[in-house]
């Protein structure tokens, strides 16, 4: 079915899609990878995985999204054909398990974004607070809250609702996190955590944890290879340039995880000068790190309300505008099934509901999702380079239909060879390092057979029903 959708400008598509990168990853993860991974040394592979994974993977997605007009399924069924758009439905998938935790995240934000004006001087007691919150029933009920706002954007369509509201949200989150860097930076000390960031030990350049490391970050936090760029492409302008609108969207998301960075990693070392204890903190986990600790820091600053109030506004902006990119990926699959955008809305953001319940009830749970859905990225990136060996020399003809750079054979060689390579690498990385302790119980939560039941689950139950389903269309 054919979008009728679409985005008024490009500055509107542009600002859709930073919203849609810049997330959680950002503000919650880079900051701590790049403090565990050597600091400014974790840059350089950063910003290589830049060129030979994230920019590659968003420009083709945008090139799939836009010469198709459909979402990720379809497509993979024009490709392959009708009952093989499991593959892409496999890819919608993993996007939906991030969705489903990813909006009890943004619900915590929310929280804390109302606790430091409410109750600042009850979130300042971090641990305490975050306990008791955890066990309070609030997580549920902020879950819904999350849910119930990003289904009333979409429903709004995508001019209408994504793009008003990205409007309003990604300024605000720029501006937010500016203000928190020169906050953070001028703090006493604070200088300490750029010397940290931005100065680089070159004799840990050749560590290949670091290198691992970083690619797992591009992969994580630009959304390359999670069908959301390919989605917002669906709406975009036929005039515009896609290699360009790519790179803005790419470089955006990188330029958000370096304030991201200069906020938390100066914070921490205005206050905890000592490397050691510094890296204790940092090694809290995304949780321990952003809802304890950064908190109690922040409870040190003069205006502490006003900054921890920022930061966590900030936050939230980033997780609902990703949200919504999340849950307009899985809008946009059922559309493409004939269902129109109101009924699509509706049953997303039920099934989103249900089945965030147990993330919102239990943080292991959440934790194990979000390690199970996370590895699956890498998957999803192959199955994009997959995607390109099946579209073969009709990709010249692609690429020269929504960009005038000739970036054919940068692409190609970057997708077809790198990306595969990339996603080996880190595969074995993660196995040789999964396989101690009781990886073979998939009911611990980070354990190797966690991760690989559920994904043949979710395979093999995607493979049945579109042959199923196609059997029985074919047979009536």
């Amino acid at each position: 079915m054919a979008s009728k959708e679409g985005f008024k400008t490009r500055w509107g598509f542009i600002l859709a899609s930073l919203g849609m990168a810049i997330g959680t990853g950002n503000i919650w993860r880079f900051p701590r990878v790049v403090s565990q991974n050597g600091g400014g040394v974790f840059v350089i592979p950063w910003m290589v995985a830049l060129f030979l994974w994230a920019l590659p993977l968003v420009f083709l997605e945008y090139t799939l999204g836009s010469t198709h007009r459909k979402g990720v399924v379809a497509i993979f069924q024009d490709l392959y054909g009708k009952k093989n758009g499991w593959l892409g439905g496999f890819i919608a998938a993993v996007t939906g398990g991030i969705m489903f935790y990813y909006s009890v995240v943004t619900g915590w934000a929310l929280f804390y974004t109302i606790s430091s004006l409410v109750v600042p001087s009850r979130m300042f007691k971090s641990e305490a607070f975050w306990r008791s919150f955890q066990t309070s029933g609030l997580p549920l009920l902020f879950h819904i809250v999350a849910v119930v706002v990003v289904a009333y954007i979409l429903s709004k369509g995508v001019s209408g609702g994504i793009e008003k509201a990205t409007r309003i949200m990604i300024p605000a989150l720029f501006l937010l996190l500016i203000l928190s860097a020169i906050r953070a930076v001028t703090l006493p000390g604070g200088i300490k955590g750029l010397d940290f960031l931005f100065y680089p030990d070159f004799s840990k350049l050749f560590h290949h944890r670091i290198w691992l490391e970083a690619l797992s970050q591009a992969a994580w936090s630009t959304g390359a290879g999670w069908g959301l760029i390919l989605t917002y492409a669906i709406y975009s302008r036929k005039q515009e340039d896609g290699f360009t609108n790519s790179a803005v969207v790419v470089f955006g998301d990188y330029s958000a995880s370096i304030l991201a960075a200069m906020v938390v990693v100066s914070t921490i070392f205005a206050f905890y000068p000592d490397p050691v204890q510094a890296n204790k903190i940092l090694s809290a986990g995304n949780t321990g790190l952003t809802f304890i600790w950064i908190p109690r820091l922040f409870s040190n600053i003069p205006f502490s309300w006003l900054f921890a109030f920022i930061f966590f506004a900030a936050l939230f902006l980033a997780a609902i505008s990703s949200l919504i990119s999340l849950m307009e990926l899985e809008v946009r699959v059922m559309m493409d099934f004939g269902l129109s955008r109101k009924k699509a809305v509706l049953l997303v953001a039920s099934i989103g509901f249900v089945l965030g319940i147990p993330s919102a009830l239990s943080l292991n749970f959440l934790n194990n999702q979000d390690w199970v859905w996370g590895l699956a990225l890498l998957v999803n990136g192959v199955l994009f380079s997959v995607a390109l060996w099946r579209i073969g020399g009709r990709f010249g003809t692609y690429v020269s239909s929504v960009t005038r750079y000739n970036v054919e054979k940068y692409i190609t060689v970057a997708v077809k060879y790198i990306v595969p390579l990339e996603f080996v690498l880190l595969i074995v990385w993660w196995f040789s390092s999964a396989m101690r302790g009781k990886w073979y119980n998939p009911f611990v939560v980070d354990s190797l057979a966690t991760v690989v039941l559920q994904w043949i689950v979710v395979g093999l139950g995607l493979f049945i029903a579109f042959s199923m389903f196609y059997r029985r269309k074919n047979e009536g």
